[in-house]
């Protein structure tokens, strides 16, 4: 389809300004298909980036929760993390070097008893009221 200019410039024999005026039409007509597709691209990575922020800071959120565990028996209270720390320093005495330790809680002694390297003993023992 041509336009007015396009009329004009060939009846006055402008055959070099219309091949000009063809070609930035054709780029004009080009780049409006093509922003668009560039848009909804630039879009779909702006939401991408919004949403793994998100779920970066929802995670942050999450891992800012500190949790404890605390035991209570017969008036005592001690936390388990006491407990892991207290067995982990009694095979350090004991100079063993430990690729599992297993703790059990004995409410009715008030004492966690362990095993190290599934190997155990009356003396594999830590005293609650201690910690």
């Amino acid at each position: 389809m041509l336009d007015l200019r396009k009329i004009n410039m060939l009846m006055c024999g402008y055959e070099e300004e219309m091949k000009m005026a063809t070609k930035k039409k054709t780029e004009n007509e080009t780049a409006a298909v093509t922003a668009p597709v560039k848009e909804k691209a630039t879009k779909a990575k702006t939401s991408k980036s919004k949403a793994t922020s998100q779920t970066t800071e929802a995670k942050a959120k999450k891992a800012t929760c500190k949790t404890s565990v605390c035991v209570e028996m017969n008036g005592l209270s001690v936390a388990i993390a006491d407990i892991q720390n207290a067995a982990k320093k009694a095979v350090k005495e004991k100079g063993l070097e430990a690729t599992e330790l297993k703790i059990y809680i004995n409410a009715a002694e008030q004492a966690a008893y362990y095993t190290v390297n599934g190997e155990g003993g009356e003396d594999y023992k830590v005293d609650l009221k201690t910690l």
